[in-house]
């Protein structure tokens, strides 16, 4: 247990997901998790997430108390075929902020029935709550007669594992924020220090591993906790930004339209060394090692991050929606975005040339019952 009175709850929890490799573009190959490979006999589509080529997303069915269903699918970009399916049932406990000003977690931006589907600057929030190959999911409980909170996961059976656990006596846990490490060895969560009760605290980060006694791990000081993600590859490193994302080639972040250097393995990015960056005001995204995407009034464009470098001519034509950007393709050439018009919405993917006549995803079979909420979460 970490030794802390209580937690910080004011940030989203993230884990940097970056393109995975994949081991076949056959379905029925296994993969990392306990059912990966198994084909459901009466849908036909696999639970396996580790094939390429495929766009995958995330929705939140409301349970009637505090708990819920998440349903993650993977989609062939081209045909919309249904390639794998994962469902993970949240605890009753599970801690998921229906009807609460704050905090604003990842849970929360993707079960939240009155806002729009996530857009690129909750991708990565949201793709943080698994492990790469989805076989589990990071999840926040609480114990409704002392109130402690305990971060754990639970796994496509509905199995939840607490890896807080209950420690002896002492002070009692608020673990927040539980984001998988990219490689799911990791859960990183916050927690709150306060060096005398009810005058001072401090913001920090640490991480319970699944395997061994769980035994908390602390990570990083913070001045202020806005969202917590998980950088580079062999250790993960705390990085605490908004809208944060890595180059394909894991040497820079983005973060809050901020580009600076990915650090020396060990040492962890706070929000003083985010803005201590190149503020570029662009932050939908990389579309290679140099090149980032943005909004441009709806439009898109991409952005050279050279210095002085302005955004190139319009990806999309003149248009009235509203626009939002949400994955972009391993190789940069295309993105997906949800534009809205009046009470419709619809999603699209389109080049990412200037000029582009981006191509509305027709609602037919499978995709047709996604709905409104989905977020795209990844494309690899």
């Amino acid at each position: 247990m970490v030794d802390t009175p209580r937690a910080t709850a004011s940030l989203l929890g993230l884990v940097l997901a970056a393109s995975l490799a994949a081991c076949s573009s056959d379905g029925d190959q296994p993969g990392a998790g306990a059912d990966a490979g198994h084909r459901s006999s009466e849908t036909g589509t696999s639970g396996d997430f580790t094939q390429q080529n495929m766009i995958i997303t995330a929705v939140c069915s409301r349970g009637n108390g505090s708990g819920g269903v998440i349903n993650v699918d993977g989609w062939n970009p081209q045909s919309w075929k249904h390639l794998a399916h994962a469902e993970f049932q949240l605890p009753d406990t599970a801690i998921v902020e229906y009807d609460r000003p704050e905090p604003n977690t990842a849970v929360r931006q993707l079960c939240e029935p009155d806002e729009l589907p996530a857009d690129a600057e909750d991708v990565t929030a949201i793709r943080s709550l698994f492990d790469q190959d989805f076989t589990k999911m990071a999840v926040v409980t609480q114990d409704p007669q002392i109130a402690a909170t305990h971060v754990g996961y639970v796994d496509r059976a509905g199995k939840f594992t607490d890896l807080t656990g209950n420690g002896d006596f002492g002070n009692t846990p608020h673990e927040h924020n539980a984001a998988f490490s990219r490689d799911g060895s990791a859960v990183w969560f916050t927690y709150e220090v306060t060096d005398q009760p009810g005058i001072s605290t401090k913001d920090r980060v640490a991480s319970r591993a699944l395997a061994g006694d769980h035994k908390a791990v602390d990570q990083l000081e913070v001045r202020t906790a806005q969202e917590l993600i998980m950088v580079g590859r062999t250790p993960s490193r705390a990085v605490v930004a908004s809208s944060a994302f890595l180059s394909p080639d894991g040497k820079r972040l983005l973060a809050r339209g901020y580009v600076l250097d990915v650090p020396a393995e060990g040492q962890g990015v706070s929000p003083d060394l985010v803005e201590k960056g190149r503020y570029i005001s662009c932050g939908g995204g990389w579309l290679d090692n140099d090149t980032v995407l943005c909004s441009a009034d709806g439009r898109f464009a991409a952005l050279d991050i050279a210095s002085g470098a302005k955004p190139g001519a319009p990806i999309l034509p003149s248009n009235d929606h509203d626009n939002h950007a949400m994955v972009i393709s391993p190789d940069g050439q295309r993105f997906a975005f949800l534009s809205q018009k009046g009470a419709a919405m619809d999603y699209y993917l389109c080049d990412t040339k200037p000029g582009s006549t981006p191509q509305k995803v027709e609602r037919t079979g499978k995709f047709s019952a996604l709905g409104d909420t989905a977020a795209f979460i990844e494309w690899r």
